[in-house]
């Protein structure tokens, strides 16, 4: 027989369990907890103690109850003489565990949490329990990880690591993620970007043994696809010859809601596009019906840029579709590129969009903009006469006039009195946003 328990406290009632046998008497503190609670807890003794002495298994209910609870209330239960003692989750049990639950990984992801467990285990120990990997050993962890790898691949397991991590702790295997404090750190690296000219497009072009081989190449650097995941869904049926368009679907969007686009047959694809289609086999709808989710590209891209006798750059795919994405937004609306490449401005500042050697023409017609055969002591006495907003002393400004521009040496007036602003030490105390 069981029965609840309580006692005021000065931070509440506290709770306890009392057992009988009818001949021993045995107390579970609950501790301080809502009525509902311990009434839940209760219950549960109560459904323990009935199945445990008709020798039934239990309930789904009781199961899953005593499965949840936290360490302490299982050790009380088990003094008790209810609960067998709870067996300790290593990390590579629970690891298997987890992974055989993730039915709705795609392959490639599946592969990636494979890759980073390993690592994990690599580090801490098949056999070590949970509770045993602490946050102090998570930061050695990550430091170990930057030691042999860079910064981008280093946040990548940080945060597959603390995913598992928080899976433990929803389960109540932990109370706390060791991975919580530990700061994964910025993804992109801009060192491995890499603007892929025209010109080496051209080469991989030339060294490629079929049409469908250059399609591969163009829809990477003139589509902006992700391959090669973006090319197993491609269908003929799906080219839009009328309208220069296609569609294209994305395992890596799905889950967003994003399972397909429709992207343009830009003119510098369309070459690449009919002499693939003007070849490809009667009844066969897929462009590359070979293609699985687990094809990978590398070898075939490394052994055309050996034919094509260029140095193949790092993260080729990637690298082609980053420079893509750079040449369109210098022509089309930012959200419309972002919608035709299948990513967010996010990702697409912090991956795709180059300001290296993409930027040089821009450096060459900003410094064009402005004339050199003038020092500034020459432009500061052609400003004599003038204000700082370009407008002659005594004359108002005006919509037509100069913007703002600073102070050039020479200039004959105080513009703070001139143009009506206010003295330098007066804006310190303003808003940045000022309104009439």
């Amino acid at each position: 027989m069981a029965s609840l328990y309580s006692e005021k406290r000065k931070n509440g009632k506290a709770w306890r369990i009392g057992l009988s046998n009818g001949e021993e008497r045995k107390n579970i503190l609950l501790g301080i907890m809502p009525k509902k609670s311990a009434e839940l807890c209760l219950s549960m003794v109560e459904q323990i103690v009935a199945a445990n002495a008709a020798g039934q298994s239990y309930s789904v209910e009781v199961a899953t109850w005593t499965a949840n609870i936290g360490d302490e209330l299982h050790a009380k239960l088990v003094n008790a003489g209810l609960l067998r003692q709870r067996q300790r989750r290593t990390l590579g049990t629970f690891i298997a565990d987890y992974t055989a639950e993730r039915s709705d990984w795609k392959p490639a992801t599946l592969a990636a949490f494979r890759t980073a467990t390993g690592k994990m285990i690599a580090f801490f120990g098949e056999n070590t329990p949970l509770e045993h990997v602490t946050a102090e050993q998570g930061h050695k962890y990550k430091a170990e990880l930057l030691r042999q790898h860079s910064q981008g691949y280093t946040a990548k397991q940080i945060e597959r690591a603390r995913c598992l991590f928080n899976a433990a702790v929803n389960r109540k295997l932990l109370t706390e993620n060791p991975f919580s404090t530990v700061i994964a750190g910025r993804h992109s690296n801009p060192e491995k970007q890499y603007f892929v000219s025209v010109e080496e497009a051209q080469a991989l072009f030339d060294a490629c043994n079929s049409p469908k081989q250059r399609l591969i190449i163009a829809l990477a650097r003139y589509g902006g696809l992700r391959c090669p995941s973006e090319l197993v869904g491609l269908k003929w049926s799906e080219v839009n010859w009328e309208r220069s368009r296609f569609i294209v679907h994305s395992p890596k969007t799905e889950k967003q809601g994003k399972a397909q686009r429709t992207v343009p047959i830009f003119k510098e694809l369309y070459p690449f596009f009919r002499e693939a289609f003007e070849v490809a086999p009667e009844g066969i709808d897929r462009v590359y019906p070979e293609f699985t989710e687990k094809k990978s590209l590398g070898s075939f891209i490394e052994k055309t840029a050996t034919r094509a006798g260029i140095v193949l750059w790092v993260k080729p795919f990637q690298n082609m579709r980053s420079t893509r994405a750079t040449e369109l937004i210098e022509v089309y609306p930012a959200h419309i590129v972002n919608y035709w490449l299948g990513h967010t401005e996010a990702v697409a500042m912090a991956h795709y969009r180059q300001t290296g050697k993409a930027a040089d023409k821009f450096y060459e017609q900003a410094a064009g903009e402005y004339p050199t055969e003038k020092n500034g002591a020459e432009m500061g006495v052609e400003h004599a006469g003038k204000g700082c907003f370009g407008v002659e002393v005594g004359k108002n400004r005006t919509p037509d006039s100069a913007p703002f521009s600073p102070v050039f040496q020479g200039c004959a007036t105080d513009c703070t009195e001139k143009q009506g602003l206010p003295e330098k030490d007066e804006w310190r105390g303003q808003d940045s946003n000022l309104r009439p």
